[in-house]
């Protein structure tokens, strides 16, 4: 997808195009981060940044206040906290972005990676296929083909619903038929508990951070699937406002990405000009993974809590778990719960060659850095030993090691295909 976005745009201007911000789900973790790092690579772009889709749309939404060619300054804006509501076809992110003059403050981010406007697809295609199963005692979903067949025709449904009061259904599988009427009010009926998921992910995000809605200056919504009526009246049921529409559901998240990179990557910069200071927040805890001395069972210690600004650093204080032992292990990981269970393992690093005769309870210092550019740092030391040990997660360097080696393999044997 990327390497088609270069080549268009290379159609476009008639030049080169070798580097990029890209723009991804706020929710997204270190891991799908790091990989879209990596597809660029594969599609031949040196990739400058990744912004936060929902801060990228917060930048959309101030510059369309902008006066033309930038004349009069961001400094003239009125303080305003915006609660972006990003709804795609696959994810769903809520941030709320604190906007004064040219500092863009992300305050607090919730989502879900797993949740979107296909999931309103799925729903009205499973009704499809329990209609056709009443009128004929056979289900489409049954076989591949199928499936297609009835998702594709649900995301058109769900299009035609977002500007109708109702729909009409024709259906064609194995010379059967089947026509029926669709109601808004049903598809809203059948997808209302995908909804709810939404508002309770907003909620716990403004009590998580004791923000209420009248904190709240404006609503944004952003993502195709936000044109669907239901959203803008859930929304406004629970804030009391009415939704934005001033910047493009579609267009947003591009339009910020490419003025944020315009302020810190292009002209504005080389002009000397006021340019943004963007201020994001890690959407995961970051922790390191231990041993609880009641239980001796592992445990998570959070180092860096979610919807921290970045950057931020933290030291904590550990124990050596027996006496003498001669190495102390490190693990980084991200998110999961006390256990570490369903945590993203970030990386390890092991302190060695510790003093023979150390005691039980020996003192390791931990130090935990994460910087706006998406460097980690993870220090341990051992004041009582002299022993020291580092270790670097850069995600801005993805590209080295043999995985994405295999992968750049891959993607040539791929490329070689589609030419023949």
């Amino acid at each position: 997808m990327l390497e088609r976005l270069r080549l268009d745009a290379e159609a476009k201007f008639g030049c080169k195009v070798q580097q990029a911000v890209v723009s991804v789900p706020a929710y997204f973790d270190e891991s799908k981060r790091l990989a879209t790092i990596n597809a660029g690579l594969l599609a031949g772009l040196n990739v400058l940044a990744i912004i936060n889709e929902p801060t990228a749309a917060a930048l959309a939404f101030a510059g369309n206040k902008m006066p033309p060619n930038g004349t009069g300054g961001a400094s003239n804006f009125v303080a305003e906290a915006i609660l972006v509501y990003d709804l795609g076809g696959g994810t769903f992110d809520v941030s709320i972005v604190k906007l004064e003059g040219s500092d863009f403050v992300v305050q607090a981010t919730d989502g879900n990676a797993r949740l979107g406007g296909l999931d309103w697809d799925k729903c009205l295609a499973a009704w499809l296929d329990d209609q056709f199963e009443a009128s004929h005692s056979i289900r489409p979903s049954e076989e591949l083909p199928g499936k297609v067949m009835l998702m594709r025709e649900a995301e058109e449904i769900k299009k035609s619903l977002t500007a109708r009061q109702q729909c009409r259904v024709r259906l064609v599988w194995e010379g059967l038929h089947l026509n029926t009427v669709v109601k808004r009010s049903e598809f809203e009926d059948l997808t209302a508990h995908l909804l709810d998921r939404t508002c309770f992910t907003v909620r716990h995000l403004l009590q998580e951070n004791q923000i209420t809605w009248k904190d709240i200056d404006r609503i944004v919504l952003v993502g195709g699937s936000t044109r669907m009526p239901q959203v803008r009246r859930a929304l406004q049921r629970e804030s009391g406002k009415l939704p934005e529409l001033s910047v493009s559901a579609d267009e947003a998240v591009a339009h910020g990405a490419a003025i944020y990179a315009n302020a810190t990557f292009g002209k504005s910069k080389e002009d000397g000009k006021d340019t943004l200071k963007v201020t994001d927040v890690n959407a995961h805890d970051l922790g390191v993974l231990g041993h609880d001395r009641e239980t001796s069972r592992r445990c998570n210690h959070t180092m860096i809590q979610r919807n921290t600004a970045l950057p931020a650093s933290h030291v904590a204080r550990f124990d050596t778990i027996r006496d003498n032992q001669r190495s102390v292990v490190v693990e980084i990981v991200e998110g999961g719960d006390r256990r570490g269970t369903h945590s993203n393992k970030l990386g390890r690093f092991v302190v060695d060659r510790l003093p023979t005769g150390l005691p039980m309870g020996t003192p390791v210092d931990v130090l935990f850095r994460y910087d706006r550019d998406g460097l980690i740092t993870v220090e341990a030391y051992l004041p009582t030993a002299n022993r020291h040990g580092k270790l670097t997660i850069d995600r801005a360097s993805p590209g080295e090691g043999g995985d994405f080696e295999k992968m750049q393999e891959i993607y040539s044997a791929l490329n070689l295909l589609d030419e023949e």
